[in-house]
């Protein structure tokens, strides 16, 4: 009997369950009927101003059992289109200060997937913080009927959009008892960050089930899960959302405007520069930079002294899909650049002055993120450089230049090597509501 079929419907079965129970308290406001849906959620709780990924903390490590079945069958995972991780956190304390931590913990869930599934291609995760889960208490609140002075509860969190307002009337209401009661009882339930992985690429195995609708009538709330924006996963021609239409999505999201850059090689030789990097769209980008070390230096014994500007357009290699999943000015790319400047160079008694220009360059390199904003480009390029200069040696204590010769030169190879800090500005784009 050939059992490698059953061995993929099992899988198949396990994925799609996966995906379909990572909220079923959320699916269970829908309006529609049908069978249950199988399924656990892949939700990963944190401990009280945390960012780590515990094993041992409440029910993390059934998630993370059902995520290495999942994850660690590579035949599986090329057919991943993208994770995202949209993580939470509860309504105490300061927002700000809410909103970083839960970046923080989309980008600690983020590191664990990537350190413990190699395999797993880094640009298909994405964190989704989605700050404060104001929504996913009230809803354990409307659940829960022990709490003290639940409809005055509920009246607040309805007649007060603004949260730190909000805040501050739980905690006067009743002397604090409601306040105390949801510290202590619902908001360890709110501290987490829910993995979403969407499926698109078919393949020969048999053709997944029809999507379902839970029944919200037959289907048990649950007040270990966390509220989170709408994501649908596909399946031929039709369509499951995983989540209500009625659940805001992600705050925001954002796009870069440009990059500024400098070359760490020039900064270590004391020689100023700055570059910057507009791109357009996924594929194309151009740079700019100019260099601008401007010394005379133990009494003008040493100079140098170089102002130099330049352009270069870029594009960006990969596959469409690649480039769409790819974050913005990272990957390897070719680019075409040309410049000029002017130059004084002293060694002691002998020097050099002249302008030069880079008539044509082809260059090659590669960017990769180190941080939220933060990426490390490297470049090298060949061109062809001409500069018409003039030699001099220095007299009367390096004040009077005596000019020798004057002559051109020309040159084809590197032209430009660079290792470059690039810091990415971004500007916010709202794609939904949110509290």
């Amino acid at each position: 009997m050939n059992y490698l079929p059953i061995i993929y419907a099992r899988r198949i079965a396990l994925s799609l369950g996966l995906l379909l129970g990572v909220l079923p308290g959320v699916q269970s406001q829908e309006n529609s009927h049908g069978p249950d849906v199988p399924g656990k959620p892949m939700v990963l709780y944190f401990r009280f101003d945390k960012a780590v990924v515990d094993k041992g903390y409440m029910d993390n490590d059934r998630t993370l059992r059902h995520l290495e079945e999942l994850l660690s069958d590579r035949s599986l995972t090329g057919r991943i289109d993208s994770i995202n991780i949209l993580s939470f956190a509860s309504p105490d304390g300061d927002r700000k200060y809410n909103e970083r931590l839960a970046q923080q913990r989309s980008t600690a869930v983020k590191g664990y997937l990537v350190w413990k599934y190699p395999h797993l291609d880094q640009y298909r995760i994405h964190p989704r913080p989605q700050g404060e889960n104001w929504q996913e208490l009230r809803r354990l609140i409307a659940g829960d009927r022990s709490l003290p002075n639940r409809e005055e509860v509920l009246q607040t969190i309805d007649r007060n959009p603004d949260s730190d307002r909000c805040k501050t009337l739980l905690r006067k209401l009743d002397g604090g008892n409601s306040y105390r009661y949801i510290q202590g009882r619902l908001l360890r339930y709110l501290r987490n960050a829910a993995v979403c992985i969407v499926w698109v690429r078919p393949d020969s195995l048999p053709a997944l089930p029809k999507p379902v609708r839970p029944n919200r009538d037959r289907q048990q709330t649950q007040t270990g899960t966390a509220t989170t924006s709408s994501v649908s996963h596909t399946t031929g021609n039709n369509t499951l959302p995983l989540f209500p239409q009625g659940t805001p999505a992600a705050a925001s999201c954002r796009r870069p405007l440009f990059a500024v850059k400098t070359n760490l090689l020039f900064d270590a030789a004391l020689m100023p520069n700055i570059e910057i990097e507009v791109p357009i769209g996924k594929r194309w980008s151009v740079n700019g930079e100019y260099m601008f070390p401007w010394w005379l230096l133990d009494g003008d014994k040493y100079s140098l002294q170089i102002l130099m500007g330049g352009l270069e357009g870029r594009y960006w290699l990969g596959s469409r899909e690649n480039r769409m999943n790819r974050e913005v000015l990272t990957g390897h790319f070719l680019g075409l650049y040309a410049g000029g400047g002017k130059y004084d160079l002293q060694w002691k008694e002998n020097g050099y002055q002249g302008e030069f220009f880079i008539a044509a360059g082809i260059s090659y390199g590669y960017a990769h993120e180190i941080a939220r904003n933060l990426r490390l480009e490297y470049n090298i390029g060949i061109g062809l450089l001409r500069t018409d200069y003039r030699h001099y040696h220095a007299r009367d204590n390096y004040q009077t230049l005596l000019w020798q010769e004057n002559g051109k030169y020309t040159w084809f190879g590197p032209t430009k090597v660079k290792i470059s800090l690039v810091w990415l500005l971004n500007r916010k784009v709202k794609k939904g509501g949110g509290r």
